[in-house]
């Protein structure tokens, strides 16, 4: 349960413009049925009638020629009285939408819906009794508020960890972070997710992730008595509000910003993680979530050295840590694949650079099993640990 000054907390650092409520998509009102965006991450751009009970929905992206990861979310409800069958086709711009529909009345549980391909489109149909609401979208629906809730529900130790803002997106949102204080350690593990708004596979692994490790588990009790850490669930508040592809509202790819340093929201979380350095603390590790076509851990050359010269720390560790979770969920195909790009602006690149530190940008598969993203998740933390402690 959320206390008093938690619940006051969620006000404030899940701001959302009020002008923003009332947001639809063109023509897509009709006689019997009515199609919605007016929640948090909807998004569909207008529709149209194509015949009896069946409907065109077209997706745009926030900027034309953006990476190809059409995103959509709406509401369906069902204007009369009795059940009523629909056939749907989704037409994205810019490529097949690589999300495939899932369905929910509302209450977080959401299931499939079987769906064909063809022409650039997807098909599929839905069945509404009558006077009902369901909500569609690519992928399960993880908005602002959640974050917030989420975080505040992770508070185990008052006393050494509290839920902060590192400062304010693009629209005013906040950045907010759990931030867990040991006085006795200048280690940090850093955690960020959700660059990219729709790539929520990425997302619920870094959930399972952070709920596992503020646990009440006893090793990981113990971790946390050895390593501060920084938990940022939600980069790029402004992109998942609006439905974004890929960008934030500023319509800048967050993840090609860490060099440049154009985007307040890279500036705060970069703010912070020198101000920790120069207070005398030490980036140990850091994971970067998001999703992909496949299961792939993207790391740093075992060799790589920062531009003035400094090898990273324990350049063994990220490979080793790989390979023992690949051995843990064997039954689960996972990859790596090491590189640098000192130009690109990734993140795993400006941590090296930055903190002659490891990061990993930890990419799950769009279509993996949810019981798979946490077995992974949680093999990924037990060799974490065993390799830090």
């Amino acid at each position: 349960m959320l206390t008093l000054v938690n619940v006051a907390l969620l006000g404030q650092l899940a701001f959302q413009h009020p002008e923003e409520a009332d947001k639809e998509p063109k023509d897509c009102s009709f006689e019997q049925i009515e199609f919605t965006i007016n929640f948090a991450v909807g998004r569909l751009n207008h529709c149209e009638k194509t015949g009896d009970n069946k409907y065109r929905l077209f997706l745009e992206p926030e900027r034309e020629k953006i990476n190809p990861s059409p995103w959509y979310a709406f509401a369906v409800k069902n204007k009369t009285e009795t059940s009523q069958t629909v056939a749907i086709t989704l037409v994205a711009s810019e490529g097949v939408s690589r999300y495939k529909p899932k369905r929910s009345e509302g209450d977080d549980i959401w299931h499939p819906i079987p769906f064909s391909e063809g022409d650039g489109t997807l098909q599929f149909e839905l069945t509404l009794s009558g006077q009902t609401k369901e909500y569609i979208a690519g992928q399960e629906i993880i908005d602002n508020v959640h974050y917030i809730e989420w975080l505040s529900s992770l508070i185990k130790e008052p006393q050494q960890t509290e839920v902060i803002s590192l400062g304010v997106s693009s629209e005013g949102r906040n950045l907010a972070a759990l931030e867990h204080r040991v006085e006795s350690s200048n280690k940090w593990i850093i955690l960020i997710g959700r660059q990219h708004p729709p790539e929520v596979t990425g997302a619920l692994a870094l959930l399972h992730f952070g709920e596992l490790l503020f646990s009440d588990e006893p090793y990981v009790v113990k971790f946390r008595q050895k390593y501060n850490i920084l938990l940022v669930p939600n980069m790029n508040p402004d992109g998942v509000y609006h439905g974004n592809w890929r960008l934030t509202a500023a319509g800048i790819d967050m993840n090609r910003d860490w060099k440049n340093q154009t985007l307040p929201e890279t500036q705060a979380l970069t703010n912070y993680l020198k101000k920790l350095v120069e207070n005398g603390g030490q980036i140990e590790f850091a994971i970067d979530f998001h999703s992909t076509h496949r299961n792939v851990f993207y790391t740093m050359p075992k060799d790589y050295e920062s531009p003035s010269g400094v090898p990273l720390r324990n350049p063994r560790r990220v490979y080793d840590w790989i390979e023992e979770i690949a051995e843990m969920v064997d039954s689960v195909e996972l990859d790596y694949q090491s590189g640098d790009h000192p130009e690109s602006g990734v993140f795993k690149q400006f941590i090296a650079d930055e903190f002659a530190a490891h990061a990993v940008t930890y990419e799950v598969s769009d279509s993996e099993d949810r019981n798979n993203i946490k077995r992974v998740a949680e093999a990924a933390l037990i060799s974490l640990i065993n390799r830090l402690d």
